[in-house]
């Protein structure tokens, strides 16, 4: 399709772009899209094969949800960089090794999301947040982990990152 225009709707902590194309009939469609910085999702596990969560209140939902930790890519920062700053700071675990499982891309974003692995983690220290963040840590056995992405709790929002971590660790 062929961009025709786009203006900036929405400056903010994310931004809205509006953009027109013209569709292959020849009409005019014009897309919010939101704009939003790269992040990382880091899947983590300890070595007795224990997932890493974090719980925070999140204002869409207005409630409660439970994640993998996450947070956005500095500039010149890669990924395998920004996520083992991210767990460290979110949760106070290190990991022992990290590796990129995987890239998404939404439909109506600019962001890009980067999902990586994260095993042999081992706690390390105190939560480094910002002033605004409030973060409960916890782990969750595998079985119980496994149950919780299979099952209807609407709480965890990483359930993508969860089968792919488990699934190239073959502990599906």
């Amino acid at each position: 399709m062929k961009k025709l225009r786009e203006r900036t709707a929405f400056d903010g902590w994310r931004g809205i772009v509006q953009r027109t194309y013209e569709l292959p009939n020849g009409e005019a469609i014009t897309y919010d899209v939101v704009r939003n910085n790269n992040y990382v999702t880091v899947a983590a596990f300890t070595a007795a094969r224990e997932a890493i969560l974090v719980k925070q209140w999140r204002p869409g939902p207005e409630h409660e949800l439970w994640s993998f930790p996450e947070g956005f890519i500095d500039p010149n920062e890669t990924p395998e960089a920004a996520a083992q700053r991210e767990l460290l700071e979110e949760t106070g675990y290190r990991a022992g090794s990290i590796r990129l499982l995987r890239e998404y891309r939404a439909s109506y974003s600019t962001e890009r999301r980067f999902c990586l692995l994260a095993t042999d983690c081992e706690l390390v220290g105190e939560q480094r947040l910002d002033a605004d963040e409030f973060v409960e840590v916890f782990t969750l056995p595998l079985t119980e982990f496994r149950a919780l992405l299979r099952g209807a709790d609407s709480r965890m929002i990483n359930v993508d990152a969860g089968y792919q971590a488990l699934d190239v660790l073959g502990w599906l």
